[in-house]
């Protein structure tokens, strides 16, 4: 048996510059993996069979085994078990990491003897987050998501994330988004991240894809003020639904008391080792 964890992400920085030609949307990020993931399982079996703790529409793991059974030349089935722990629809890369789990959990169980570098293609023509998802570490990612330059490990304290269980499609927000000539500073923001500047770098960040997920869902919009009411730094993950916060200098007790009084559910998590 083979077994990959597929770990979530955050967006620290989003930012949309343009539509191509192709219908994809050029963005500059910087991402970081986090400790909270899904468990993939992998075992040789009679037929392809996958099975999940959570109901999955279109589920992508499927598409990327026949993916792969027809690039590789595989005449091999497997039995998949997936313990989704990642929510869907959050903007945390949930699917994009049971991609890419997939990508490396079937590459060791068929010993095809792929490198993660021969794999970036097969990720990059399986989703937008993927190829980050295959590596799993802190990264500049810019294209479509299909490119990307590792950058220093941040030294951050814990992470908090609030979702409020409203499911937003990424779809409907590009399709939404309307690219303004707003001034951007996303050469500021890298300066302060390779500096480990968080404070100044929490307090100028941003994400461009905010403001329309909030005009596409009043009760998002409710969700957020509450969250505000915690830290005002707080910010949407990817194309929502999540808020997270980065606690670094702030007395744990007094950050758990604002958190108790809003009455918000949250995950406690970290920055992936």
């Amino acid at each position: 048996m083979v077994l990959e964890k597929a770990y979530a992400k955050l967006n620290l920085a989003l930012e949309v510059t343009r539509k191509r030609e192709d219908g994809f949307h050029e963005l500059k990020m910087i991402m970081i993996p986090i400790e909270l993931h899904d468990v993939l399982t992998f075992e040789n079996a009679e037929e392809t069979k996958l099975h999940s703790n959570v109901e999955i529409e279109n589920n992508a793991v499927l598409k990327t085994v026949d993916y792969m059974k027809k690039k590789y030349n595989v005449n091999q089935n497997v039995f998949i078990n997936v313990e989704k722990n990642i929510t869907i629809g959050a903007g945390l890369g949930g699917g994009s990491a049971d991609i890419s789990a997939t990508l490396r959990g079937l590459n060791r169980l068929w010993g095809l003897n792929l490198s993660l570098k021969d794999l970036e293609e097969d990720a990059n023509n399986l989703g937008s987050d993927t190829l980050f998802c295959l590596y799993n570490k802190p990264a500049y990612v810019y294209g479509r998501g299909d490119k990307l330059e590792f950058i220093n490990k941040p030294d951050i304290g814990d992470i908090y994330l609030f979702n409020p269980g409203i499911e937003i499609s990424t779809k409907m927000i590009f399709e939404h988004h309307k690219i303004n000539d707003r001034t951007h500073h996303f050469d500021e923001l890298m300066k302060f991240y390779r500096a480990n500047d968080f404070e100044k770098f929490m307090q100028i960040t941003y994400n461009d894809l905010h403001k329309t997920a909030i005009s596409l869902s009043k009760p998002l919009e409710k969700y957020e003020k509450n969250v505000k009411k915690v830290d005002k730094n707080a910010y949407m993950t990817g194309s929502g639904s999540t808020f997270f916060l980065i606690k670094n200098n702030e007395n744990e007790q007094l950050f758990n008391s604002k958190i108790e009084k809003t009455e918000l559910k949250y995950i406690k998590t970290a920055l992936k080792n």
